[in-house]
């Protein structure tokens, strides 16, 4: 039975923190219960049948990330749908009989990952409130109970400028205690405008942010290394690759960075694993030191020195197993390499397949790997040797492998293996068998003894509020070893470039007219700790940038100034989206003004296409409710006027030739509305100081429309080469107002 120790945080030593056990028969995070690719169930399969030997039920729904198992459900995330109708959904499946119990389905939008990868990142579920957490592939990050209702959901995007690649890699959260952390490469508002890999907590039951924390250097890659928690010495430590190819060790409750190891020139998308006071990390890029592509990696997990490595063993995108002082490596082609943990010795390797895109789960001695070519292997290992129980091969019906890039789920006894399109469960117990398990620690030890106050926090770490709404800040301490010791007493607080006042027990009040962005700064001592906080006003909002800060973007516009700047234009002041850098990923801006506001507003604003060469034109337009309303121009051939939801699909989309000029302002106005279960979305444009003509442009229906979404500006650069400057577009008089 799960349980948990909860005690109230106080001031001083012996400092009861909040300890969450579960059994180690669920399996609520993607390694298994102790996050490093093991298991320990008995009694498992050996081999089975996907038309009965061993299967204990077959779901025709798959999956590409790993599923998890909590209070006899199995959850996952998977794509859905097709046409106008393809969506990203969260599922509970019944663990007895594979039977569908819920499901919520929510749209793709803002970003360029193509249907085929939607569902990435690995669902994580809490023992303790039972609440299942998700990310999607465009940023929303849900939290639903055991039932499917949504207790908070955010969108990483246009709230906090999480950036997405097109290749598809995205984070998954992981809990420690009451914090729900995430990390992405993110360019958001102000000093968070630089693009860098950052982490962002968040109170797992609310959704409120604690801490942001950029431990990396520039970034080199999208990855999606997943971190991990331990106990080390008595302190909680999170343990994780980042996107400037090192490992860093951090603290969970703070995010302070411990120590950092350059481990290779590309970012680290394998994920570690901890065991005895040492953590393994792997990559399959170019090594910092040497010409063999490729290293397994072996550190100190209390200085983050090297203890020993491997050259040449390519891991870089399924990620380690550690058992039984054993090492498991799935090179990137499908060898299983096994290593003694403590002195490095490489002991043998095994062929399973081709590709290594799942990572290996071990268990009863045997290890249920899968082949990115469609297949699910059990192998037999041992520090002896490994050989060849089973091996299953999937087909679509048109011959194609129907391909596993998962990891398998293990718990009571059954092994959960999907494939993109199928979920097998195999088991050679009965349906209602439980493993009685053994309590697991799942965040901090029950009792630590806490010191002095040496780290202050100020909660929430970041918020917005509308003029004359109140927010609530307190200022939270921590010891030396990032234990908490709750809400110190005699903090002082301020503000800095906000509109509004803050009283003395931290309640903030925002004032103003327009969007306002600035910390309110809480002190302790010679301790501070500021708060990232954006006044936002309602709607009807304008902005014609004549009191912007030229070189900078507009205050609380999620962008960064190496993007579009505020510039002197003619008398005046525009924004002006940059090109001396064409190359992704500065060529495109997606610059959203607002947090996401309910649909049913529009959004107009003044703007003109800088030719290159007289002959190139940039794609140019709005943001409305996730909808783009582009005027495009990349193609010589043929200029045109762009309605679409998720473009590289595209779901949906509306598109008429208008032959528009550079070096000419145009007024550019989009609207949605959305009225019996659907959405219509309508646009105009028209040559500025001509009179506005009455009927749309150009209209399209959505049979599953965005309910939200932030207002924004749209605009991707070209360049005559990928090193030159490419083409501008300017910006000028936004409006945003209700329908």
């Amino acid at each position: 039975m799960n349980r948990t120790n909860v005690s109230l945080l106080g001031v001083g030593l012996g400092v009861l923190m909040v300890a969450t056990f579960i059994e180690a028969a669920d399996s609520p995070h993607w390694r298994g219960p102790g996050q490093n690719g093991a298991s320990a169930e008995s009694g498992l399969p050996e081999t089975w049948s996907p038309d009965g030997e061993n299967l204990l039920w077959k779901a025709a729904v798959g999956c590409r990330s790993t599923p998890v198992i909590l209070n006899d459900r199995v959850y996952l995330i998977n794509r859905v749908g097709e046409g106008a109708h393809r969506q990203e959904r969260v599922m509970a499946l019944d663990l007895n009989t594979g039977e569908i119990v819920w499901e919520h389905r929510f749209n793709v939008f803002l970003t360029d990952v193509v249907f085929h990868r939607v569902g990435w990142a690995n669902i994580v579920a809490d023992p303790e409130t039972g609440y299942v957490y998700a990310h999607g592939i465009q940023g929303m990050l849900f939290c639903f109970d055991k039932d499917g209702k949504i207790i908070w959901k955010r969108s990483l995007t246009e709230e906090l400028g999480r950036i997405s690649g097109y290749g598809g890699r995205t984070n998954s959260p992981i809990l420690e205690n009451n914090l729900l952390i995430i990390s992405s490469l993110t360019s958001g508002w102000g000093p968070h405008g630089r693009g860098l890999h950052r982490f962002v907590a968040m109170d797992k039951r609310t959704g409120e942010i604690q801490w942001w924390s950029a431990p990396s250097g520039a970034p080199l890659d999208t990855t999606y290394s997943v971190p991990i928690t331990t106990t080390l010495d008595g302190r909680r430590v999170m343990l994780t690759g980042l996107a400037d190819g090192t490992i860093v060790a951090m603290r969970p409750s703070t995010g302070e960075r411990l120590w950092q190891f350059e481990l290779s020139k590309r970012g680290i998308s394998s994920s570690v694993v901890y065991g005895d006071g040492r953590v393994y990390g792997a990559h399959s890029e170019e090594n910092l030191d040497s010409v063999l592509m490729g290293r397994v990696v072996c550190l100190d997990a209390r200085t983050g020195k090297e203890i020993w490595r491997v050259d040449g063993l390519a891991c870089g995108y399924a990620s380690l197993s550690l058992a039984d002082g054993l090492l498991y490596v799935p090179e990137n082609a499908a060898n299983l390499h096994c290593i003694d943990a403590v002195s490095g010795e490489r002991l043998w390797q095994f062929n399973y397949g081709n590709e290594a895109k799942g990572s290996p789960m071990i268990a009863d001695g045997k290890a249920y790997v899968g082949d990115g070519h469609g297949s699910w292997s059990i192998l037999k290992v041992s520090r002896e040797g490994c050989e060849s129980l089973s091996k299953v091969h999937f087909e679509l019906p048109d011959g194609s492998p129907d391909e596993v890039y998962a990891t398998p789920a293990i718990a009571h006894g059954r092994v959960i293996m999907p494939t993109m399109h199928n979920l097998y469960c195999a088991s050679g117990k009965a349906a209602d068998f439980r493993s009685p398990g053994e309590a697991v620690r799942f965040g901090a030890d029950a009792k630590i003894e806490a010191g002095p106050l040496a780290h202050v926090q100020i909660v929430p770490a970041e918020a917005w509020a509308a003029p004359g709404e109140q927010l609530s800040f307190s200022l939270q301490g921590f010891d030396a070893d990032g234990n908490a010791l709750g809400s110190v007493e005699g903090a002082s607080f301020s503000t800095k470039d906000l509109a509004g006042s803050v009283a003395p027990d931290g309640t903030f009040t925002a004032a103003g007219d327009r969007i306002l962005a600035g910390a309110v700064i809480g002190k302790s001592g010679d301790s501070t700790s500021s708060a990232r906080v954006r006044v936002v006003p309602p709607f009807p909002y304008k902005e014609d940038f004549e009191n912007g800060k030229p070189g900078l973007p507009p205050s609380g516009w999620i962008t960064s100034k190496l993007k579009c700047q505020v510039t002197e234009h003619e008398g005046g002041k525009v924004l002006r989206k940059l090109a001396d850098r064409p190359a992704p990923p500065f060529a495109r801006l997606r610059c959203y003004i607002t947090p996401p506001v309910a649909s049913g507003y529009t959004i107009q604003s003044d703007i003109l296409g800088v030719p290159k060469k007289k002959r190139l034109l940039p794609d140019m337009g709005l943001i409305n409710s996730r909808y783009l309303l582009i005027l495009t121009g990349t193609s010589e051939r043929t200029r045109t006027l762009r309605l679409v939801s998720w473009a590289p699909v595209p779901r949906v989309i509306s598109e008429i030739d208008f032959p528009w000029i550079g070096d000419t302002w145009y007024t550019a106005r989009l609207s949605v509305d959305v009225a019996e279960g659907k959405g219509v979305v309508r646009a105009k444009v028209w040559a500025r100081g001509e009179d506005e003509p009455e009927a749309w442009s150009l209209e399209m229906t959505d049979p599953v429309p965005n309910l939200e979404g932030s207002p924004g500006l749209y605009a991707y650069s070209v360049g005559v080469t990928e090193k030159s400057k490419g083409t501008e577009v300017l910006f000028d008089n936004v409006l945003i107002e209700r329908n």
